[in-house]
């Protein structure tokens, strides 16, 4: 395996290494530099995809690991968020978002354990656009004039997308999942 084959999972394990790192700024309400290490993480989960397909770099470990990065930097900002920002990032929005991750790692995970991949879909990778974007606008907004409620309203309707697409995924392995299950 040549260097840049190894790339899409240097890229997702330098990920995994920023989040605790975004997350005790994040707690030190250093926003400015908890931002900059949330965006070059998120930028690592753009840049792995794009160079396993570029150089047909995609492994059993890159596929298992990439998503579990993903969910790793979400969930904990957004757990952050809920102690330090609880006007926009709710109970009910923690929830949602928590649901729907620890669900479909469980199904990921069951699944793969019985030799089965996962189908995934388009939606999930624009709900994680959207949950980057919304903690992004989370992030700036003591240095702009967002009005919170709008903000709210925007973060609420993110996570029922978020929670939207657990289901989702359901339905799109539904079949696949009730042959795994008979099958035991």
């Amino acid at each position: 395996m040549t260097k840049l084959h190894s790339l899409p999972n240097v890229l997702t394990a330098i990920r995994i290494f920023l989040t605790p790192f975004c997350i005790y700024f994040l707690c030190l309400n250093q926003m400015g530099i908890s931002l900059f290490l949330f965006i070059l993480a998120s930028l690592t989960d753009m840049l792995d995809g794009y160079f396993a397909r570029k150089f047909n770099a995609i492994s059993k470990l890159g596929a298992f690991l990439d998503p579990l990065a993903d969910k790793l930097l979400v969930v904990s900002v957004f757990i952050t968020l809920y102690y330090m920002k609880p006007e926009i990032v709710d109970i009910y929005i923690l929830l949602m978002i928590l649901f729907r991750d620890v669900f479909v790692t469980i199904l990921r995970i069951f699944m793969e354990t019985k030799g089965s991949t996962m189908t995934t879909s388009n939606l999930s990778k624009v709900k994680t656009a959207l949950q980057m974007l919304m903690i992004v606008l989370v992030f700036t907004t003591s240095h702009l004039s967002v009005n919170l409620g709008i903000l709210y309203y925007f973060m609420l309707g993110t996570s029922i997308l978020t929670f939207y697409t657990g289901v989702h995924y359901l339905f799109c392995n539904y079949k696949n999942l009730k042959l795994l299950i008979s099958s035991q």
